[in-house]
């Protein structure tokens, strides 16, 4: 619509009228600023649900107060409305008011012509082309996959497959989604192709140029040519009788008859009188006719010709073609003769009569290609450059390249099962006529402007349509005659057209006001168009919408100037005026978009964005989204003949109110879109619903069926589902004949009239079929794999075309023999009994597991809109149940077990239906088994039971020396539970032994932290004595100081100054003595991480003896013992684990203490009254260093000497050793790469640990 719709495309356009320019910008924008207004405060809603139904308000015009009661503006007060007189002749103008009319000019459709000069009917009329617009075509060429463009013969096979004879590039066949081409790369003998039969076994006869005739059985193609008993290589016709002969015309050398063994020739040798025969035809009684190319015809009855020409009636001797209607009559379309009708008397031995027409009785063209009967009785005839023409019996009909065909030289016409006629032009490629329902209008054909939106009949028949921008345009079914501001309209842009009781056209503007046009009373009088505007008392200059009340009162819905009642039929006129309701006075919104009066007298007022007012004269009621109504901007109302109401609604949808509560219809119920401009009830009860969409009709028989309960009965009309209709304007109209019109918003489509009784709908179920087979997504062609042996042996097929056709449809050319054996080796194991004519997929296919993805392709019959067929499938064995609803017209199943599958695929046409035509088609059914896996094969098996035997037979041996098995087994029992009871005490040694080891750390632990303790116990107890001393010899200076000044010994206090100085100096010497300690054990500490550093051995011997020694003596008060060191200073840093050195250091100084301090030195006089003293001393020995701790105890003896390194072994009394220590030592230096040694005898004894450096 026009108000939501691209503004600038045709609004701001500047117009030759009285306006400003600027006038006329300011009223468009107006308009459209409205409708977008509602619009905008509408969004937030159109699609919320109210959750509760509100009651609607009402407004009494009797309560308003008197300010705002609606006044009548008296016409006769305000400046007379302007009446501007169209000129009456063609060059006559006129000069009213300072304007220039200028008479309109009519556009003539397209008229039969012959050499560019009009063809006159005996009355002295044209014969005008067409329906009046663009027709119903639908132009395939090579781009859309035809072999050539060109196209010269055509035909429907039995399976309802079109074929095309093409002049160059072979034939092509349409299944109605994709064209197969073939050629003689195929193995067809020439491309250049005449005529195409087929005969009753479905094999395809195809004539042509030089090669003969090549015979399609659909595998391969068989030529016949005049080394078969041909008369000529050169084809123009075949003909299949009903006796099972073949008669083939040979143009200059006669015609031949072929009876499926012999060929017999017919010339003027055999006493046919002439040779020339291009067309051959059988009639309903037996009789066989022979065109000629230039000595008329012949009949021949099996022994004698009779001879027609143009002295018996024939239009010409030039016979081009020769059909057979359903009556029996013949038709022959000859080379500049037209047409003739020949029909047979009841005497069959004398001639009948030829009824002729040519262009005078209005065919498009004297030389005729083609004849055919539609299904209704209709004859079609391909013509030489006047298009194809149809003939009803009474007149023709002419469709040229000025209705939308391709080419107007057409050389073959085939019509199909749903009487649609598929036209093969000369160059243009094939035209596909889907018949009169569809017309479309646009400025080619004489319309003013593309946009129409009012559309009215008049009293006369004639259609005027109200465009968007070019004024009005007059069609009277011939011409087109249009009125502008040129003319006197006062405003372009014109919304809408209403035809009063009295046949007068009101016109309403987008910015100009009302316009009242009246026709001149007769050939000689003037038309005029009047107008009423603001300045003669109307409220508002845009009309959206113009209706006449009961009483004979014009309704303006305006846009902003709310509702406007014109008496301008009342007596006197002079008491005529306009009476302004707003929302003043109780309407919802002063934009209004729509106006109905009902049954029962009561207004209905379409708002933009108000929701709907109902006005009784007395009152207004409102109704909006808050009482059910899906949207508040509506465009349009209708009363059906039921009384319900229905709204058409700016996003919402549609609406119906029943009386008492509104019921939407969306998008969601099937609505085609929910943005709906028009609605029209037609005269058979059918509701057409006009969307952004095109049309969503709902039949007559549906119009009550619940909202929810519609969808499968909804017809959908637009460029989608491939008819001419899209985003249809505001102005649905039905004029007297049945037709309906309606503006589109689209260029392409323009102004569209629907004949909606002409529409064929699917009366008939579709048929379903197979059409292709691919195995593990790969192409296959299976004519490929299968044996020629294999074929019918009746009929003699070359072997070396038997591949070539189907491999080139596969493939795109033929394989070579290396590319073929390796294809047949690839699918070796695939097995199957024939292959399928025509669409070569096998039967009764058996696949092995390793080939176990199948692809199914399938399609139907429908030839025109394979789109709109929708299918469900199942693979019975695989699949549980069926398919959902699909338009995918194949199905893949892989992963497929072994098993017998059959696939059933049945379709349903979604288009424009009735009775069976909506029924879902009946099954085609495919079969196809899974052969098993070597491991699941029936060998495989057998091989499973023999094994099984075998194993039973070793069971029963098994069985034989169980008992001795047993008794193993006990005896393996037996000393497997004594080897676990010797685990279980190996395991509890073990935890001893870890727990002594453990002991032993907390021991070495124990003994480290007394040495500490002893170690910073020194240092403190000398702290806390100087502390102590400090305090006393403080309080002596106190008590001096206190003292008088001449008693007071200074002297005194000097030296207790001097003392507690010296003191301080020792508290600080101890402090950081211990501090030192507590340093050195922190850094051994944070070394401690088990990694290898390099390392200071003097400093950490020296640490350890220490600590050794401090700990001893903590621990025994009576420990007498002393120690000397001797570190080599030139002693470098090693990489050792600090802590485990530390360790071993540790065990070996305590050792040597206790030796030394628990020695017995009985026996050994010598050493008797040494001083017990440990010493421990390094070396740098080179490559190594070497660590010695020696004591001078009373030794180790010599048989204990190999004892003193095993775990355990200790010579300490019970429970003060573990005898892990020396044992852990040794380990700890050997993990360094070090050796530890002893070397002992009374009274010196040395332990030495050598590390490398």
């Amino acid at each position: 619509m026009f108000a939501v719709r691209n503004p600038n495309r045709y609004w701001f356009k500047a117009y030759p009228i009285n306006f400003k320019p600027s006038t006329l910008v300011i009223f468009s924008f107006l308009v459209f600023f409205a409708a977008c207004q509602g619009a905008i405060e509408q969004a937030s809603v159109s699609n919320i649900e109210p959750t509760h139904t509100l009651l609607p308000t009402t407004i009494f015009l009797d309560s308003l107060s008197d300010s705002i009661q609606p006044i009548k503006k008296f016409i006769s007060e305000y400046k007379p409305p302007l009446t501007k007189f169209i000129p009456h002749h063609l060059g006559e103008t006129g000069d009213i008011n300072q304007s220039l009319l200028v008479h309109p000019k009519p556009i003539h459709r397209p008229i039969l012509k012959n050499n560019n000069e009009p063809v006159l009917d005996r009355a002295g009329n044209y014969y005008y082309l067409g329906d009046g617009g663009i027709s119903h075509f639908t132009t395939l060429t090579s781009d859309d996959g035809l072999a050539l463009d060109n196209i010269t013969s055509s035909l429907l096979d039995q399976s309802g497959n079109l074929w095309f004879g093409t002049w160059g590039a072979g034939i092509s066949k349409f299944d109605g989604t994709s064209f197969t081409n073939f050629s003689t790369a195929h193995g067809l003998s020439n491309n250049l192709v005449h005529c195409l039969a087929e005969d009753l076994n479905g094999n395809l006869w195809i004539g042509t140029e030089g090669g003969g005739i090549s015979i399609y059985d659909g595998y391969s193609f068989t030529t016949l040519s005049q080394s078969d008993g041909l008369v000529n290589d050169v084809i123009y016709g075949i003909y299949h009788d009903s006796k099972g002969n073949t008669w083939i015309a040979g143009g200059n050398k006669g015609a031949t008859k072929f009876d499926g063994e012999s060929f017999t020739s017919f010339n003027k040798e055999t006493g046919l009188s002439a040779n020339s025969i291009i067309k051959i035809i059988e009639d309903k009684h037996g009789f066989i006719w022979f065109g000629t190319g230039n000595n008329g015809t012949f009949r021949f009855d099996g022994k004698d010709f009779i001879h027609f020409t143009i002295e018996d009636g024939l239009a010409s001797n030039t016979i081009l073609s020769i059909s057979k209607d359903k009556a029996g009559n013949l038709w022959f379309g000859t080379d500049g003769g037209g047409i003739s009708k020949y029909s047979q008397g009841t005497n069959l031995n004398q001639k009948g009569e030829f009824t002729s027409y040519t262009l005078a009785d209005g065919l498009g063209n004297n030389q005729v290609w083609d004849i055919k009967e539609d299904l209704q009785g209709n004859i079609w005839l391909a013509t030489g450059g006047g298009g194809v023409s149809k003939f009803d019996g009474e007149i023709f009909t002419n469709y040229t390249s000025s209705q939308g065909l391709a080419e107007d030289v057409v050389y073959t016409i085939t019509t199909d099962k749903s009487d649609n006629k598929w036209i093969g032009t000369a160059g243009g490629g094939l035209v596909l006529f889907k018949g009169n329902a569809f017309t479309n209008f646009t400025p080619d054909l004489g319309i003013a402007l593309n946009g129409v939106f009012g559309i009215q009949e008049d009293d006369k028949g004639n259609l005027w349509f109200g465009t968007n921008g070019e004024g009005i345009t007059k069609y009277d079914g011939k011409s087109f005659t249009n009125f502008g501001t040129d003319q006197g309209l006062p405003h372009p842009l014109v919304i809408s057209v209403f035809k009063d009781k009295e046949g007068k056209l009101w016109i309403g503007t987008g910015g100009g006001g009302l316009t009242l046009y009246r026709e001149g009373l007769d050939d000689r009088s003037t038309a005029s168009f009047t107008t009423f505007n603001k300045s003669n008392g109307m409220a508002n200059d845009v009309i959206y919408a113009i209706t006449e009340d009961s009483e004979g009162n014009l309704w303006i819905g305006t846009g902003g100037g709310g509702l406007v009642k014109f008496d301008w039929n009342i007596t006197p006129n002079l008491e005529a005026g306009f009476t302004n309701y707003t929302t003043d006075q109780g309407l919802a919104s002063n934009q209004v978009y729509s106006l109905l009066e009902d049954r029962n007298g009561k207004l209905w007022i379409g708002t933009g964005g108000g929701g709907v007012s109902r006005f009784d004269g007395k009152s207004f009621t409102n109704f909006t989204t808050a009482q059910g109504l899906a949207n508040d901007i509506i465009w349009s109302i209708l009363e059906d003949r039921r009384g319900n109401l229905w709204f058409a609604s700016q996003g919402g949808g549609v609406s119906k109110f029943d009386g008492n509560s509104f019921s939407s219809f969306t998008t969601r119920e099937g609505l085609g879109d929910d943005t709906v401009y028009d609605l029209l009830e037609d005269m058979d009860g059918n509701i057409f619903i006009g969307t952004n969409k095109g049309y969503t009709v709902i039949p007559a028989g549906f119009t009550s069926t619940p909202f929810d309960e519609l969808r499968d009965n909804l017809e959908y009309y637009n460029t989608t589902n491939g008819y001419p209709v899209k985003d249809v304007n505001k102005g649905i109209y039905q004029d007297s004949q049945g037709n309906i019109w309606a503006g589109n918003g689209s260029d392409k489509t323009g102004l569209v009239k629907m004949r909606y009784q002409s529409l064929r709908k699917k009366k008939v179920k579709p048929i379903v079929r197979i059409k292709n087979i691919t195995i593990n997504e790969n192409p296959v062609s299976w004519l490929s794999l299968k044996d020629s042996s294999d074929r019918d042996s009746s009929i003699q097929y070359p072997k070396n075309l038997y591949f070539t056709a189907d491999e080139v449809r596969v493939f795109g050319r033929r394989l070579g023999y290396e590319e073929r054996e390796s294809k047949k080796k690839e699918f070796s194991n695939i097995q199957f009994s024939d292959v399928n004519r025509f669409e070569n997929f096998p039967n009764k296919l058996t696949l092995p597991y390793s080939q176990n993805q199948i692809t199914i392709d399938f399609g139907t019959d429908e030839l025109v809109r394979p789109g709109l067929m929708e299918y469900r499938y199942i693979l019975e064995g695989y699949n549980t149940s069926w398919s959902p609803v699909i338009r995918k017209s194949d199905a893949t199943f892989g992963n497929i077990r072994e098993g017998e599958y059959v696939f059933r695929v049945i379709s349903r046409f979604t288009g424009p239906s009735e009775g069976e035509g909506k029924e879902w088609s009946d099954e085609a059914v495919y079969r196809f088994t899974v052969l098993p896996p070597l491991h699941r094969t029936w060998w495989a098996y057998l091989i499973y039971v023999i094994i099984l035997l075998f194993g039973i037979k070793r069971v029963h041996v098994f069985q034989k020396s169980s008992a001795l098995r047993k008794e193993r087994e006990r005896i393996q029992q037996k000393e497997l539970d004594q080897a676990k009871e010797i685990e279980k005490a190996y395991r509890e040694l073990k935890a001893a032994q870890a727990q002594l080891i453990q002991s032993e750390k907390m021991a070495s632990l124990g003994e480290l932290t007394a040495g500490i303790a002893h170690e910073i116990q020194n240092p403190l107890n000398f702290v806390n004595n100087f502390s102590e001393l400090n305090k006393d010899l403080i309080q002596e200076i106190e008590e001096e100081r206190a003292k008088n000044q001449e008693e007071r010994d200074e002297i005194l206090i000097n030296e207790i100054l001097k003392d507690i100085k010296e003191n301080e100096s020792k508290i600080n010497h101890h402090g950081k003595r211990a501090d030192s300690i507590v340093k050195g054990m922190l850094q051994h500490s944070r070394s401690g991480s088990g990694e290898k550093v390099p390392t200071n051995i003097n400093t950490l011997a020296d640490e350890y003896l220490r600590l050794s020694y401090h700990g001893m003596r903590a621990k025994d008060k009576s420990f007498q013992a002393d120690f000397k060191t001797d570190f080599d200073p030139n002693l470098p840093k090693v990489n050792v684990v600090p802590q485990d050195i530390g360790r071993v250091l540790l065990n070996l100084i305590n050792n040597a203490f206790q030796a030394c301090a628990q020695r017995d030195l009985s026996g050994f006089e010598n050493l008797t009254g040494l001083q017990p003293l440990v010493t421990l001393s390094t070396k740098n020995l080179g490559d190594k260093i070497q660590i010695s701790v020696k004591d001078n105890g009373s030794g180790i003896p010599e048989d204990l000497k190999e004892k003193i390194f095993q775990p355990f072994f200790t010579t300490k009394p019970s429970g003060q050793g573990t005898g892990l220590g020396l044992s852990l030592s040794y380990d700890i230096v050997k993990a360094h790469g070090g050796a530890l040694e002893v070397q002992s005898e009374p009274g010196n004894t040395v332990f030495r640990i050598t590390f490398p450096i």
